[in-house]
């Protein structure tokens, strides 16, 4: 007879084919839409990171920036690159709140991911200057 270990292992197994298939259809279900906005010569969608995966998208460039960083325009820059449209105010602020979790650090011109932080260099805080000089 099958431990429950070895069950729930088989179970998780299973749930992670049936999750890579749901994808596959997803990717199937966007390509056949593309056909027909194209097909009706309404323009091309936009590629998007789905906002749940926008946080991960960011770490997953801090990481591969490693001790260079990034800032919000150059993660923006660096995405597009790969094909994804982020928008800079989210990523400024996700960097920003990813600071504040102490996940990133900020030296006054790029974040870098914690692990990756420069010794000697101060955490900085952004300055706020939206509306001081209107």
């Amino acid at each position: 007879m099958q431990s429950l270990q070895d069950r729930l292992s088989d179970i998780l197994r299973d749930l992670d084919l049936a999750m890579r298939e749901v994808e596959k259809i997803k990717a199937q279900e966007e390509l056949i839409r593309d056909m027909i906005r194209e097909a009706k010569g309404e323009p091309k969608v936009k590629l998007r990171a789905p906002r749940s995966n926008v946080k991960q998208t960011i770490l997953d460039l801090l990481e591969q920036a490693g001790t260079s960083g990034l800032n919000g325009a150059s993660a923006v820059e660096t995405a597009a690159k790969a094909g994804v449209s982020l928008e800079r105010g989210t990523v400024s602020s996700l960097l920003s709140r990813l600071k504040n979790e102490g996940v990133v650090a900020y030296d006054g011109s790029v974040y870098r991911l914690a692990k990756h932080k420069v010794d000697g260099v101060p955490n900085v805080h952004p300055l706020r200057t939206s509306g001081v000089f209107s």
